[in-house]
């Protein structure tokens, strides 16, 4: 499935599809909702993740073999899409998603089941896919309302604002993922991930219809929050480096968007790979800013950069095969 191209006017909203929709719902399977019996059958997953990946079809090989609980196993099948969407293996995650989803919804695992349907929808935004990704998202926050939990719906309500944030609906985004932070918050939402993503899409989106002045409050939020839960070079921290240099940068000031866009880049070279949507949607950002600062050459250098990864890109597509077809017995 190809990603459309990016133009100037939609960048806010692919940078956000890319870097906060993935990040966010692959954050929230991580969490309790995955359960410990998941990341136990993995537990001595190698370093490298096409060797964790090989751990666990294997593991959902025996596990299968050995009749494993519905719910169980749909929460490892849900961990392997997760790490088949890292790896940029569209098909593979797609189809383990579906996997995991049909083993939940058996299970009758209503939570497991709502977050798996926005972890799905995260690999459709990176795919620049917003039919399905609205689909799989509205699903989602309908059992989150079933299930009646008020930190559960509000991050459904964020999730689905993404969507809307992808396909240029920035006020809606904004008012949306704005009352949905404050719920978060109302409720101590353990989850500083979501918290961080939530903000970082509310920055783009209050710049796609605003001063951006307003959003530069909530994009050093999300960077102090970030810095405060996690490591210093972790993908949430580079999501706010980001974030506030784009917020900056559209505020008109002239001191700091470089300087943030850089730190970000350089996060999200060292934590993903280099062809990675993360890479080129950050990258795609720094170009949109030199254009803008009238700095060509610069830009033509990081234009060159992101076509090259999409080259790659589109080479590993067309190699990709799905190698999980002997798990259900073809």
């Amino acid at each position: 499935m190809a990603r459309p191209a990016l133009s100037l006017p939609s960048i806010g909203s692919q940078i956000v599809a890319w870097l906060v929709g993935a990040l966010v719902c692959a954050a929230s399977y991580g969490g309790a909702a995955y359960g410990v019996e998941a990341q136990t059958a993995v537990s001595q997953s190698p370093v490298t993740l096409p060797e964790r990946v090989a751990a666990e079809v294997e593991a959902i090989d025996a596990a299968a073999r050995a009749g494993m609980a519905p719910l169980k196993l749909g929460r490892l099948w849900a961990r392997l899409a997760s790490d088949y969407e890292d790896e940029m293996d569209v098909v593979r995650s797609e189809d383990a998603y579906n996997q995991g989803l049909r083993l939940l919804d058996a299970a009758g695992a209503r939570l497991d089941y709502a977050v798996v349907l926005d972890n799905l929808g995260s690999l459709f935004l990176i795919e620049g896919n917003y039919v399905e990704a609205e689909r799989c998202r509205r699903r989602s926050l309908t059992v989150r309302e079933a299930l009646g939990d008020r930190l559960e719906i509000a991050r459904g309500k964020a999730h689905l604002a993404e969507v809307e944030l992808g396909r240029h609906r920035y006020k809606d985004a904004a008012q949306d993922l704005a009352a949905a932070y404050s719920e978060m918050v109302a409720q101590k939402d353990p989850d500083a991930e979501e918290m961080v993503a939530t903000l970082s899409s509310l920055v783009y989106a209050e710049c796609g219809y605003d001063s951006c002045v307003g959003s530069l409050e909530h994009a050093r939020e999300a960077l102090l929050l970030a810095h405060k839960a996690f490591d210093a070079d972790s993908l949430p921290v580079g999501q706010a480096h980001l974030a506030l240099g784009y917020a900056e940068w559209k505020a008109g000031m002239k001191e700091g968007p470089e300087e943030e866009m850089l730190e970000g880049i350089r996060i999200m070279k060292a934590r993903t790979s280099p062809t990675h949507p993360y890479v080129l949607a950050a990258l795609q950002q720094y170009r949109a800013y030199l254009e803008s600062e009238h700095r060509g050459p610069e830009a033509r250098e990081i234009a060159a950069q992101v076509s090259q990864i999409e080259g790659v890109r589109r080479s590993e597509c067309i190699n990709c095969t799905v190698s999980v077809d002997r798990l259900r017995g073809r």
